[in-house]
């Protein structure tokens, strides 16, 4: 099958390529689409987004590319729109709704840039418990997604990255749960994000298991993303990704294009 990939980033947030080299090296894959989705500003941590004044260059960058390559490859301009982002939808084709951080107290905890900050926020600010910070991420995922209704969930169970919580823990499978339901009022589309086994941290894609089976039960859709910082990890564990989505019962991707979501069968 042709994939496509709408969770991507450039050297204009914290990806490695440019936005043309990621998008020749879609071209040289088969490729049908491609969507990029860089990451929206966030005050309270400027290292790894686009700054608002960069927007404009952007999205015009973007738009020059669907023109350039029009025929061979179907181009949207997206972004990938943080809790702590103000963010106007009209400027973009979609949007993919995510949470990076905890901010609490002032102190603003990035949960998904290392271990070490993952457990020094369970230490300060929630009495040492892994499943007390993992409902409050999901507690800000639930209310983000209610709140800017993104056309995608982005990686639901990004909490998971590092091993620091047991996710076999009722509790937290009911805090997670609970959020999926809350988000799939809203938003019908999660991604199968496969970031974290590029990078080395996870050998199964985002979300788990128990909650694509959730996803599937309340008649979600799913779409198959790379959230690629680099040119050379843009369709890594795809082929893998379908068969586990075949295994689980799903049996068509969502697909971003210009006239909003289509489908394709797996």
């Amino acid at each position: 099958m042709r994939f496509s990939t709408f969770h991507t980033h450039t050297c204009y947030s914290d990806g490695k390529n440019t936005p043309e080299e990621m998008l020749r090296a879609a071209i040289a894959k088969g490729f049908a689409g491609y969507g990029f989705s860089d990451h929206s500003f966030t005050p309270c941590d400027t290292s790894y987004c686009m700054k608002l004044e960069q927007y404009p260059e952007y999205i015009s960058c973007i738009n020059g590319l669907k023109e350039k390559y029009a025929g061979q490859i179907e181009v949207l301009c997206g972004i990938e729109n943080d809790y702590y982002s103000d963010t106007d939808p009209e400027d973009f084709d979609y949007m993919i709704g995510s949470v990076h951080y905890l901010v609490i107290g002032g102190t603003c905890y990035p949960i998904d840039h290392s271990e070490r900050q993952q457990r020094e926020c369970i230490a300060k600010e929630c009495g040492g418990s892994a499943v007390e910070m993992a409902k409050r991420y999901y507690e800000k995922v639930a209310e983000h997604i209610r709140r800017t209704k993104p056309e995608i969930v982005g990686h639901f169970d990004v909490i998971t990255k590092f091993g620091v919580i047991d996710e076999t823990s009722e509790e937290y499978r009911r805090a997670a749960l609970e959020a999926a339901d809350e988000a799939l009022n809203y938003t019908r589309i999660f991604e199968v994000n496969t970031g974290a086994i590029s990078r080395g941290y996870k050998k199964l894609p985002y979300p788990s298991d128990f909650i694509l089976r959730r996803v599937l039960e309340r008649g979600g859709d799913v779409i198959l993303s790379s959230d690629t910082h680099s040119a050379a990890t843009i369709d890594t564990f795809f082929p893998e990704s379908v068969e586990l989505l075949r295994g689980i019962g799903f049996r068509r991707l969502a697909v971003m294009t210009a006239n909003g979501v289509g489908y394709t069968g797996i």
